[in-house]
């Protein structure tokens, strides 16, 4: 009796993995609903709802509008992760900065940043002035390089809460924009996200 009820077991589990087995892969909408939800992670939805969340919050405060009419430019500091999982924080700022450049409301700058120029081609080019193999009044002159006005940064937290079999994360994504001429802060807002998620008793 004993061997038939092990049989009976293995060929289930077996008949499980062949079922597991398929590929279902398929192509999704990246800003739709359909993609996955973890807990444990940041996804590109989650990037995308924080970044246009933050970009509509600085507009409507005002921070950016200037007397003078010009457009503000903004250099992207550092985006600290408090959490406790690999984040790719560029993923964050590369979407805000598109956002802002999308609104027409001020313009970024990539000849500067928190860990040095993100793209050091400004500086690079100059370099070539001394040369002789290029025509020095096409090379881009010193002193035009514009210095950002303002400095985005922020930081992600994340706290979790258990309860038996379910898991709730909040993300909390702090931002800050800090006037680089007087060094106060012009605006800031915290946006959150919160995931739930039921873990299977097996």
């Amino acid at each position: 009796m004993k061997k038939t009820l092990f049989i009976s077991s293995s060929a289930i589990f077996s008949l499980l993995l062949l079922c597991g087995c398929g590929s279902s892969a398929k192509r999704i909408d990246p800003s739709g609903d359909q993609g996955l939800v973890t807990t444990g992670d940041i996804n590109t939805r989650d990037w995308q709802d924080v970044s246009t969340r933050c970009v509509n919050s600085l507009i409507a405060s005002g921070a950016l509008n200037r007397a003078d009419g010009r457009k503000s430019v903004i250099m992207i500091s550092s985006i600290k992760n408090s959490t406790d999982r690999a984040v790719n924080t560029g993923l964050l700022t590369n979407k805000i900065r598109q956002s802002i450049l999308a609104s027409g409301k001020a313009l970024t700058t990539t000849a500067v940043g928190a860990k040095g120029a993100e793209d050091k081609a400004t500086r690079q080019v100059r370099d070539l002035e001394n040369d002789d193999i290029f025509n020095a009044r096409t090379v881009a002159k010193r002193g035009t390089v514009i210095a950002p006005d303002m400095s985005l940064s922020g930081e992600i937290i994340k706290a979790e809460t258990r309860d038996g079999r379910k898991i709730e994360a909040n993300y909390m994504f702090h931002v800050v924009m800090t006037d680089l001429n007087t060094g106060l802060a012009v605006w800031e807002d915290t946006f959150e996200i919160t995931k739930q998620e039921t873990k299977s008793i097996f």
